[in-house]
């Protein structure tokens, strides 16, 4: 049976009210003291045994045709976790991130191909559905249109330059929209379709092709990272140390997302590219990027194909405090796909600007928390953003002329 407490009966009013106000508080106090202290052994316990990232998925082969890079395995059907959420990886017949499509264009639909890296295969959507493509898909009306994803992680341009000679057109797309990353595109087409060995259905970067490519002064061992800003009250910080507080702001849409930017000086990191100046190196990588653009583009022209492009920001850029700095830009590297693409009337769209406005108006992170991909929230603004962008504005370039640079 619960207790009550006695109050004296000779107590005035006003005693008995501060009575009651003094055990309220001190009720409080006291379960706050109890969940800060669980929540710390909570936390302590965590670092113990940390919720794992993705699994490396077993889903890639190499090329089958012998010309360099690789593919993805058809018929996948995987479970991962991404924290505390069940993603699940699948391909189709084809090897595509996918459902099943037949290679014979359907009448009376035009066909828009997808082509980009891990974030077009849709890592970490829950579902092929849920990835910026199968986004974009859902907004288009279903009669006219058909949606086909040849995302494979870890591409750069040059490898989509293969793959779209070798299996895309099969599928006669009329649009193909390009993905870029601005993290490590300009890298991974610039050390070449053989800079990765497939090691357990995984990619990984062979080192020695980047030794023999990269010049030794742009591999320092750099450990610099964008880090939370520190120009916070007194009073944030001091928030900040509560493991409450860290419990309850992401939940609430509380939680500081702001970084200061800094660039890493090793060619292989993704704020390398937003640096400024470039390195001689970092503009080789750049000119062969826009080079293998030109190539895609005139090929599709050829096949009567458009080609449309879209850069996709990293993290770092998007939770930047400064727009710019001493050393960094975060127009780069995608004002120099902006100005190329203007040139040769591309359509071209940078989700940099957008991306931005979001966090700054929500607060909702887009980015899966200690990783570099997009999570459910990110891949839907994505999603939408794109399809608002081909209604608009990528339909109506398929019948203008074209500016060959």
């Amino acid at each position: 049976m619960a207790t009550r407490a006695v109050v004296p009966p000779t107590l005035s009013r006003r005693k008995r009210g501060f009575f009651w106000l003094v055990t309220a508080v001190m009720s409080v106090v006291l379960c706050l003291s109890v969940s800060e202290a669980a929540l710390r052994g909570w936390e302590a316990w965590r670092r113990r045994h940390p919720v794992p990232l993705p699994q490396e998925l077993d889903v890639l082969r190499p090329n089958p045709h012998g010309t360099g890079s690789y593919r993805l395995k058809p018929n996948v059907h995987l479970r991962t976790r991404v924290g505390n959420r069940v993603v699940l990886v699948r391909t189709n017949r084809h090897g595509m991130p996918w459902r099943e499509v037949a290679i014979e264009k359907p009448a009376g639909r035009a066909r828009i191909a997808f082509l980009g890296d891990s974030f077009t295969f849709g890592c970490w959507a829950d579902t092929v559905e849920k990835s910026l493509v199968g986004v974009f898909e859902s907004g288009l009306p279903g009669a006219r249109w058909e949606v086909l994803n040849f995302g494979v992680g870890g591409y750069g341009l040059a490898d989509e330059e293969l793959l779209l000679r070798e299996e895309v057109m099969r599928f006669s797309p009329d649009y193909v929209v390009v993905v870029m990353y601005n993290g490590n595109d300009f890298r991974d087409t610039y050390l070449g379709l053989d800079r990765e060995r497939i090691v357990g259905g995984t990619a990984v970067l062979d080192p020695d092709t980047v030794r023999r490519k990269v010049p030794g002064e742009l591999l320092p061992e750099d450990t610099t990272i964008s880090r939370a800003r520190d120009d916070r009250s007194l009073l944030e910080r001091r928030l900040r140390r509560l493991a409450l507080h860290r419990l309850l702001a992401p939940l609430l849409r509380l939680e500081d997302l702001s970084l200061e930017f800094a660039v890493n000086r090793n060619f292989t990191m993704y704020s390398f590219w937003s640096q400024v100046p470039y390195p001689e190196a970092a503009r080789h990588a750049k000119d062969e990027s826009l080079a293998t653009l030109a190539r895609m583009d005139a090929f599709l022209a050829g096949h009567r194909a458009r080609l449309a492009i879209v850069a996709l920001p990293t993290a770092e850029q998007v939770y930047a405090t400064r727009l710019s700095g001493p050393d960094f830009d975060l127009g780069f590297p995608q004002v120099y796909v902006q100005t190329f693409a203007r040139e040769r009337s591309i359509p071209y769209l940078d989700l940099l600007p957008a991306f931005r406005d979001h966090v700054r108006a929500t607060n909702e992170p887009l980015y899966v928390r200690g990783d570099t991909h997009l999570d459910n929230e990110g891949h839907a603004l994505a999603g939408r953003l794109i399809n608002d962008w081909f209604r608009c504005c990528v339909r109506a370039a398929r019948m203008l002329p074209r500016n060959s640079g």
